[in-house]
């Protein structure tokens, strides 16, 4: 189930828009999963490791870059924007300890929220995602029982 979740994580982050949809989707298939908090914790861990081999760190200054390299860092810095937002949301993935994704990244606290910050207003109307997640109860399809999200 973790390596499902990895490619499936993995394959939104490039190929998807970024938007409440595909995060409650990721939720979903996360609660089905039935992968503990410290398992999704080494998913998104393990994501961030490979999107740095292949890509490098991010990079906050990326004057002295060539266009191709420009893109390239704005590509990572827009990865680590998607899974640290995944990794900071309690509906994903609780506090762990072994959540380490801005270590990985090589990303200081404020450049993290920065970017997160980023990813959020590019995403469109996470308000709306984080009404549907936060303090509201979901119904079970199968009996309509209220389920604590």
């Amino acid at each position: 189930m973790e390596e499902i979740l990895r490619k499936y994580i993995r394959y939104v982050l490039n190929e998807k828009p970024f938007d409440p949809d595909l995060v409650a989707n990721l939720i979903q298939l996360r609660k089905a999963s039935m992968l503990n908090d410290s398992q999704v914790a080494e998913v998104l861990n393990e994501i961030s490791r490979r999107i740095v081999k292949e890509k490098g760190p991010v990079v906050m200054d990326m004057s002295g870059y060539s266009e191709k390299g420009f893109k390239k860092k704005l590509a990572v810095q827009t990865l680590f924007g998607k899974v640290y937002y995944l990794a900071e949301l309690p509906e994903f993935c609780s506090r762990d300890n072994s959540l380490i994704v801005k270590e990985k990244f090589g990303v200081a606290d404020e450049d993290a929220e920065k970017l997160r910050m980023h990813t959020i207003s590019e995403a469109g109307d996470m308000g709306s995602l984080e009404k549907m997640v936060d303090g509201s109860e979901l119904k079970d399809l199968h009996d309509g029982e209220s389920i604590a999200p």
